[in-house]
């Protein structure tokens, strides 16, 4: 857990999602002071729904400012039913923190918002080591027509264990394969229902770029050749393909075809503005 209670830390950040709640949201921020606040309001794109709670974003920002004059809110719209998008949201503001400050601490609440925003925002802490809190209260009361939890507001750090991330390299190799395949169909339409690109053409791609270097030099062209072919294929081709899933080899004997996944579309969705 984060020290410094009640005193303000310039390299501390809290994300909030709004929602029927005003001390659930506010009492963690006065108690764990940031210098800048994200608060996240509401807009379901599937069913052009805008935040029905604007009057409670409106009220808790005019209850900080007064608080805490100097912080600094950045308000944004975002999809709480889009799990992909809410944690694209988050590593951007990871990535923006964390460029000023490296030590940044990102603070996250995930009792207010959705279900979904509570479930992205866990998976963004475990990736990126944030740090997530929630927020109940000695008074509950569901039907009432104001925020439900009131009295003392009680805030607990639920542990989270760290993911084992891929390693970094085998998703630039995959964002560079994404980018091939994008490019070699961006001008034509083709009539294969599956865009993809020849292996051994990826695999040179690869060798150009620097991905891999020799350690015992041959002088034999082709036996160089069929070295780093080798090396990149083992080292890349194959753990994308056979350990994490985000790529396919076609079972052609000749020219092999690699394409992405659904799977690691995805990653490439949750790490588009990291790594």
């Amino acid at each position: 857990m984060f020290k410094n209670k009640g005193k303000i830390d310039n390299t501390r950040v809290h994300i909030v999602f709004n929602c029927k709640e005003d001390y659930r949201i506010t009492t963690p921020i006065l108690n764990y002071v940031p210098y800048k606040l994200y608060y996240f309001t509401a807009y379901i794109k599937s069913t052009n729904q805008k935040d029905e709670n604007m009057e409670y974003f409106h009220q808790n920002i005019e209850f900080l400012k007064l608080k805490m004059p100097n912080i600094i809110i950045i308000q944004n719209e975002i999809d709480y039913t889009n799990y992909i998008e809410i944690i694209q949201e988050i590593s951007k503001i990871i990535r923006a923190e964390r460029k000023i400050e490296q030590k940044s601490k990102i603070m996250i609440n995930i009792g207010t918002g959705s279900n979904i925003t509570a479930l992205a925002s866990t998976e963004a802490a475990r990736l990126w080591d944030c740090e997530v809190y929630y927020v109940y209260s000695t008074k509950y009361n569901p039907s009432v027509e104001g925020p439900r939890h009131q009295g003392e507001m009680i805030i607990i750090f639920p542990p989270i264990f760290p993911i084992i991330k891929p390693p970094e390299i085998l998703i630039k190799v995959l964002k560079i394969l994404y980018k091939t395949i994008q490019n070699k169909y961006s001008e034509k339409v083709t009539r294969f229902p599956v865009k993809f690109i020849y292996k051994k053409k990826f695999i040179e791609i690869l060798i150009k770029r620097g991905f891999l270097k020799l350690q015992k030099k041959h002088d034999d062209l082709r036996s160089r050749q069929s070295s780093y072919y080798m090396k990149v294929n083992k080292r890349f081709i194959e753990p994308l393909a056979n350990q994490l899933g985000y790529i396919e080899i076609s079972k052609d004997k000749k020219n092999k075809k690699i394409t992405i996944t659904e799977k690691g579309k995805t990653i490439l969705k949750i790490f588009r503005y990291l790594i």
